[in-house]
């Protein structure tokens, strides 16, 4: 897709209205910004400093990822194990 094919998504994260070009669908964008928007609030209760907060939300969400990764790491291997067995249970059987 290319640049004339972008669509126009208007947000507000943190009483900052952003214009943004992107290739998503305007409604996940919306809610991609209503996450940020979620977590910079969360953060702000604790600190005035707007940098800290950013960079606050930004670790929380980083956290989120990251823990996600982790969580279908263990499950591939979970079930690369299961499969390995399986089929030695198969040869053997053979």
């Amino acid at each position: 897709m290319d640049q004339q094919d972008q669509q126009k998504v208007e947000v507000d994260i943190f009483g900052h209205i952003l214009r943004l070009k992107s290739d998503a669908d305007p409604e996940y964008a919306s809610r991609l910004a209503a996450y940020v928007d979620e977590q910079i609030r969360k953060v702000s209760r604790q600190s005035n400093d707007p940098i800290k907060v950013v960079i606050l939300a930004s670790m929380n969400i980083a956290n989120e990822v990251f823990e996600e990764r982790r969580s279908r790491e263990a499950e591939a291997a979970a079930l690369e194990e299961r499969a390995n067995l399986l089929i030695q249970k198969l040869e053997q059987s053979l």
